[in-house]
């Protein structure tokens, strides 16, 4: 399948020249003096927290980031190729809330959380568990992080997304993804189980705790995404192109300081920038403008030969409707015709990264089956241009009960996770259901369904005693 590039090529060099002379003539501010440290180590000019980087230290270091690598699963059917021509989905991160058409919308529990890693798990289209799917509020907030690592690791074989908040949360991920893959943390970074987002403080700027996050995993050669949601009109300037430049430098930024604390430390290039609502002075995750950056964010990554990530289902509706799936769709497929690698958010968000919705997670991820069909692609090949065939039926003729169709119908069709498509009076006898009753009757469906994937001898006891020390019972 060809990419949907949506700036030239010359455009793309202006921003890349621009981002440049930000990096070197504006700066950014990194607010941990370990970071500031190691850049000045390296020759970098320092004043105070801000650190300004030459365009040749940018680019010698980015350089160093690969272009491809594999996230290792504890089932090997599930490892996870993220670049070259690979798309990952993972589903919804970071929401403080829940929504379901019984209970409408709460705060979130690690019940809630477990549920969607369950989901996620037997999902098809979720390559990987997400991160903080649903906030578990009922938790401490000191053990929250090594609650829900404990739930990725026990309900779902996937690969998983690490704890973020700080330097102990990333040590405290790495620790227990030993423990289950029973090896040294030196050798967790040949398997790369886990990879982790850590974000800027647009515009800008760095805090103390993404940078120790950062600096932790990136001396333990694990994978994580180095994120910007530079916000137009708000956190960064009204236009898209130079929301893009405050991105880039930001996440550019991000990088160099993982190149220069470990050699190859994998990477992705992370762009999530959309466009303040105006009327309201709120960030817009739904509009247009969230798509083209996008697909410009694809685009200068691949430009600097790093993985990219964008995109998402992800919508401004309060609510599973009209609303959110047209935005959900538009987001999500845009991410997928552009060439981004990871696309984080691709199911279940709701309300700007408000809240975590059941029904919007199945709905999403049939969506996320429809756009993996489109990515698949297709060749011209003689079974496809289907000759012979064409030949054989003639005018008028049928091709239902010719033999090609069976032979191909069930790969060359996307299969619906659920099945609207009967005539009207079919799906009014079976009680006229809208799409997101159907979608809550699915996900109940999936968890009363779930089975546990199997853990290695004493992982489970292990990790609970690791917490239990840590946390006590």
């Amino acid at each position: 399948m060809q990419r949907f590039e949506y700036f030239t090529d010359d455009d793309v060099q202006k921003i890349h020249e621009a981002t440049l002379h930000v990096l070197e003539s504006v700066g950014v501010d990194f607010g941990y003096a370990p970071a500031v440290e190691v850049f000045k180590k390296a020759g970098c000019r320092v004043e105070g927290e801000r650190v300004f980087l030459s365009p040749k230290m940018v680019m010698e270091q980015v350089a160093k980031a690969p272009s491809e690598y594999t996230l290792q699963a504890r089932n090997p059917d599930k490892n996870v190729a993220i670049g070259g021509d690979n798309i990952a989905y993972i589903p919804c991160y970071g929401p403080p809330f829940v929504h379901d058409l019984d209970r409408g919308r709460r705060e979130s529990t690690l019940e809630d959380y477990a549920n969607f890693v369950k989901l996620s798990y037997a999902s098809k289209s979720m390559d990987i568990t997400g991160g903080m799917m649903a906030e578990p509020n009922d938790i401490p907030h000191a053990r929250r992080n090594a609650e829900m690592m404990f739930a990725s690791m026990r309900y779902s074989d996937k690969p998983f997304m690490g704890g973020a908040i700080g330097a102990e949360a990333a040590r405290e991920t790495i620790e227990m993804a030993a423990i289950v893959f029973g090896c040294s943390e030196a050798a967790l970074a040949e398997k790369m189980p886990m990879i982790s987002i850590l974000c800027t403080r647009t515009p800008l700027a760095y805090d103390d705790r993404m940078l120790g996050a950062i600096m932790a995993y990136a001396k333990a050669g694990m994978p994580q995404l180095i994120s910007s949601l530079s916000i137009a009109g708000a956190t960064s300037p009204v236009t898209m192109e130079g929301t893009l430049v405050v991105q880039n430098a930001e996440v550019l930024a991000g990088i160099v300081l993982t190149q220069l604390i470990r050699e190859g430390t994998p990477v992705v290039f992370s762009g999530s920038s959309s466009a303040a609502a105006m009327r309201y002075g709120t960030l817009s995750i739904g509009a247009p403008e969230m798509a083209v950056n996008t697909a410009a964010t694809a685009q200068m990554a691949r430009f600097y030969g790093i993985p990219s990530r964008g995109g998402g289902a992800i919508t401004d509706s309060k609510l599973p409707d009209a609303q959110a799936g047209m935005e959900s769709m538009m987001s999500q497929l845009m991410a997928t015709l552009s060439g981004v690698h990871f696309v984080l958010h691709s199911a279940g968000i709701l309300e700007g990264y408000m809240a975590a919705s059941y029904e919007k997670f199945i709905i999403d991820d049939e969506i996320c089956g429809m756009c993996k069909r489109i990515k698949r692609g297709e060749k011209a090949d003689p079974e496809k241009l289907a000759l012979d065939v064409i030949a054989q039926v003639g005018p008028g003729g049928e091709y239902l009960t010719h033999m090609h169709t069976f032979r191909n119908f069930r790969r060359e069709f996307y299969t619906p996770i659920m099945e609207q498509k009967e005539a009207y009076a079919g799906w009014k006898e079976k009680g006229g259901e809208p799409i997101e009753r159907a979608a809550n009757r699915k996900w109940k469906e999936i968890l009363e369904d779930y089975q546990e994937p199997g853990m290695p001898d004493g992982a489970i006891k292990d990790l609970e005693k690791y917490i239990e020390k840590k946390y006590g019972k």
